[in-house]
């Protein structure tokens, strides 16, 4: 349990929170149905103590935030364990009372759920998948450090990620050197569940301005590397830029993702230089 400089208090929901998880499940179920895959009806349907017991139970953490001056939770959140080794985490449930909107409680939560992660899940990669025309929601998620990485299921959704590393800063890199990492060139290849011509306009006005303030995640080992953040490198290219900011980690050499790129001998060096670095600096946010 915590409270932050708001005075929202965030805590990891035990068995005495069961009937609090469990209106604010109906009432986001019912309020905001077309944010979440499953619904109010089925909701009811397996409404019993036995369920809300196992939900507060089942692996990972179920997160109430309570905001100042509030008698009761108004925001919550579920992070749970991927099913195999390497799989990502998986960030849903999340939701905050109209009347709470815009205290904070939002950023509370998420950033309860990467703590988490980071205490219990190490290296671990972080998703989530939002509405893709929830804008407010989005620009949440990219505050915390999250990314989209493409569509899910749905056809008015996507996927956005981030390791887990709250704590870790980001180090600037060679825009040609995380270029390589990539696993798609956006100016050319689309994304079949973003308008990807649009989303790069749009990457590049907020750059212009600000630069890249999302940092790119690059996971590398001596073999390979792996990049979150194609539209982001696309951009930096588009602008020229000679460095974007990138969170670095070392990755286990197994499994082997997919979209892995090999490690090129000359960037290895750089790399591991820039995470001794990164290993040396005070933590932040401390």
């Amino acid at each position: 349990m915590s409270r932050d400089g708001d005075g929202i208090l965030v805590a990891v929901a035990g068995p005495e929170d069961r009937e609090a998880w469990r209106g604010l499940r109906l009432r986001s179920l019912r309020e905001d149905p077309q944010a979440f895959a499953t619904t109010y009806a089925k909701a009811l349907a397996r409404d019993s103590d036995e369920h809300w017991a196992r939900a507060i139970a089942a692996p990972g953490a179920c997160i109430l935030a309570t905001p100042a001056g509030a008698d009761a939770p108004l925001g919550m959140a579920r992070i749970v364990p991927g099913e195999a080794p390497g799989a990502p985490a998986s960030i849903f449930s999340v939701w905050v009372a109209p009347e709470a909107r815009g205290t904070g409680l939002g950023r509370a939560l998420v950033e309860q759920c990467i703590g988490w992660a980071e205490d219990h899940l190490p290296e671990a990669r972080l998703r989530l998948v939002v509405v893709e025309t929830g804008t407010a929601a989005r620009r949440l998620y990219a505050r915390c450090g999250f990314g989209v990485v493409g569509g899910a299921a749905g056809p008015d959704e996507i996927v956005m990620e981030r390791r887990t590393g709250r704590e870790t800063p980001a180090v600037h890199l060679p825009t040609a050197l995380v270029a390589r990492y990539r696993a798609v060139d956006r100016e050319h290849v689309g994304s079949a569940h973003l308008d990807t011509a649009a989303h790069l306009d749009e990457i590049e006005a907020d750059a212009r301005v600000h630069g890249i303030r999302t940092p790119l995640d690059l996971a590398a080992n001596e073999e390979f590397a792996t990049l979150d953040g194609n539209h982001r490198i696309a951009v930096a290219q588009r602008l020229g830029l000679p460095e974007v900011p990138v969170h670095l980690t070392r990755w286990p050499r197994t499994p082997r993702p997919a979209h892995a790129r090999p490690m090129h001998e000359e960037d290895l060096a750089v790399l591991e230089g820039a995470l001794r670095d990164v290993r040396s600096r005070p933590p932040t946010g401390t």
